[in-house]
């Protein structure tokens, strides 16, 4: 999974995050930045046994930031 800017320790610790942060924002149809849940319940829905055939992909959870970045 790809997920799109989340505000995490380990981002503060880039040089520029809250800039990073505000622009994420900005430009996500959402209005908001990707949350750990976001990515938590995509890597649930993906652990179900229903998707076993879905394989080799990089799947962005991301609220659509990356298209339109």
């Amino acid at each position: 999974m790809r997920a799109g800017v989340t505000d995490t320790p380990a981002l503060q610790k880039l040089p520029g995050a809250d800039t990073l942060k505000s622009i994420a924002s900005l430009r996500n149809p959402a209005g908001r930045l990707t949350t750990p849940t976001d990515v938590a319940r995509a890597i649930v829905a993906f652990s179900h046994s229903s998707t076993h055939w879905v394989t080799g992909n990089v799947l962005g959870v991301d609220g659509g930031e990356d298209v339109v970045s």
